[in-house]
């Protein structure tokens, strides 16, 4: 098959895919920003920093997407769901992502809180939708995000939420016992919260593979650091940073996820931008510059928690 041939036969499934997706909207209501495709993800293993064990074990899933029948030949069935767990910004999401580009298989991106917050009681309904959708389209890999958000506590008191949300976790279990030998997908739920999910979906023959997905030691955030870097640099086709000092930048991350750093990274870059803006100079990114980055997104996090807690209310 030429590559014009394949580019045409993908552009044919994407159009296919927005439409189905579009009349579901029509009958449930706007999906835009709660449910999204990509049947090309390019995000790979090799670009997510530290991780190892998770990633090792993570990759192994794909099997069950691209061979299928070696499960049988040992007398098993392939594995229908996986639920990653671990603080939030450390990566689970992006180890979903290249488990699909690793099968090259379309990825299905749910965001529960989102759905949850907007449909509600249709919910359940809805994720049926979506889980046969994506069983007829080929490999897939259908990516629960946030799995917390099905136990509804963001919307109803405690007592209307346990009745709704086991009604919600029961439609799903269903779905998911249901889900054929043959069918070549793999949910995959996320969560930072392992206390607000049900145990009805981490039984056997559901998400029953439990991956951890943990904060970075200082030598897996300095791997996180040289690879956004190196990420950033690409983007803007030149030089960003000055060599970086670890052994002054690491002992000030402790604690800090993928996310908490791509974010310092970030803010270092826009005072840059903002000098620029402004009519100046602005360097390559340094060792102080960082160091100052991380002390302001420190003081940051620290209001983000008051306000979450209610001190500023």
């Amino acid at each position: 098959m030429s590559k014009l041939e394949a580019d045409d036969l993908r552009w044919a499934l994407q159009r296919r895919i927005e439409d189905v997706f579009a009349k579901l909207g029509e009958k449930f209501g706007d999906l835009t920003g709660r449910v999204e495709t990509d049947i090309r993800p390019s995000v790979s293993f090799d670009d997510i920093g530290g991780l190892v064990h998770a990633k090792a074990t993570v990759r192994g899933f794909a099997h069950a997407l691209t061979s299928p029948d070696l499960y049988q030949q040992w007398g098993i069935t392939p594995p229908k769901g996986v639920l990653l767990y671990g603080p939030p910004g450390t990566g689970k999401s992006k180890l979903a992502r290249a488990l699909a580009t690793s099968a090259a298989a379309i990825f299905y991106h749910v965001k529960l809180f989102n759905l949850t917050s907007k449909f509600a009681a249709n919910t359940g309904e809805l994720l049926q939708e979506i889980l046969r959708i994506a069983m007829s389209e080929g490999k897939a890999v259908l990516f629960l995000d946030e799995a917390e958000a099905l136990s509804l506590e963001h919307l109803l008191p405690p007592p209307q939420a346990r009745e709704a949300s086991a009604r919600l976790v029961a439609t799903l279990c269903e779905r998911l016992d249901g889900v054929p030998e043959t069918a070549r997908i793999l949910v995959i739920a996320s969560t930072s919260r392992t206390d607000a999910v049900d145990a009805a979906l981490v039984t056997p023959g559901r998400l029953d593979h439990l991956v951890e997905v943990a904060l970075p030691d200082a030598d897996e955030q300095r791997e996180i650091l040289e690879l956004l870097k190196a990420r950033m640099e690409r983007t803007a086709a030149r030089p960003l940073f000055e060599p970086v000092d670890h052994r002054k930048i690491l002992p000030m991350m402790g604690g800090m996820s993928g996310a908490d750093i791509t974010e310092i990274l970030r803010r270092a870059l826009e005072e840059k931008v903002h000098r620029v803006a402004e009519g100046g100079q602005a360097s390559l990114v340094s060792t102080q510059d960082l160091l100052e980055a991380i002390d302001r997104y420190k003081r940051v996090r620290s209001v983000v928690e008051k306000i979450r807690y209610g001190q500023y209310l």
